[in-house]
């Protein structure tokens, strides 16, 4: 089995500043308005990102039930960076939010572990899809910030799969951003969920697929992952 390959974070900053700088013309055709994406924010993003290189690279698996709470790290890197102070400020949403992780009977990670294992056998696009799917839908599965954590974690998914990540570019937030609001306001759970989030899930796979950037674009060409750093 060859190593994973490492992101190139400069990369995926450089789409996101691109996204930045652009946020308000862009924004004109989303359906709902969005917070801007300030320095702070995009920082926080790809913070998240070196994390989910990182536990690729180490071969951590997010849902193995010894494991799934690295999710809410993932979660918590979003909301504050890596700052101790920053996560001191933030330290009584986070323990709600470790609360409603584990906790939420219909949102939490019991529901996302449960969907997740019943659909091995779908293709990493329609899995990942899926998994946001899961993520946003109510009740979400973080407190707050789960279109990035979302996102993140599809990154991670798709990353397992030997595929590149998710990025947010000029070229696909029109595409990220709208669907991203009707999986908001949908809920997982009764009647209409079993019929609508079906088709959810298979046109935002059709949509990470058709928008899965070259490879050669956010990976670093050649930087495999010593022996030393294949696992837990």
């Amino acid at each position: 089995m060859s190593a994973p390959r490492r992101l190139d974070l400069h990369a995926i900053e450089r789409a996101l500043r691109e996204v930045q700088g652009r946020f308000a013309a862009l924004s004109r055709d989303f359906t709902e308005p969005r917070d801007p994406l300030t320095d702070e924010v995009l920082q926080n993003v790809l913070d998240g990102y070196a994390l989910v290189d990182d536990y690729v690279a180490r071969g951590v698996d997010l849902f193995d039930l010894q494991q799934v709470n690295l999710m809410l790290e993932i979660n918590a890197t979003v909301l504050c960076g890596k700052d101790p102070v920053r996560r001191l400020e933030y330290a009584q949403h986070l323990t709600a939010t470790e609360a409603h992780f584990f906790n939420n009977v219909e949102g939490g990670i019991k529901d996302l572990h449960c969907w997740y294992a019943k659909h091995h056998n779908e293709s990493p696009w329609k899995r990942a899809a899926g998994v946001y799917v899961r993520i946003l839908s109510k009740p979400q599965l973080f407190i707050e910030g789960n279109h990035r954590s979302g996102s993140l974690i599809v990154s991670y998914l798709l990353m397992r799969a030997g595929l590149p990540p998710f990025v947010l570019t000029l070229d696909n937030a029109e595409g990220y951003f709208n669907p991203s609001s009707v999986i908001r306001n949908s809920a997982k759970h009764g009647v209409k969920a079993l019929y609508e989030l079906p088709k959810i899930k298979k046109k935002y796979a059709a949509f990470l697929e058709d928008n899965a950037p070259d490879p050669r674009e956010f990976f670093l060409d050649d930087t495999p992952v010593s022996a030393s750093q294949g696992g837990l």
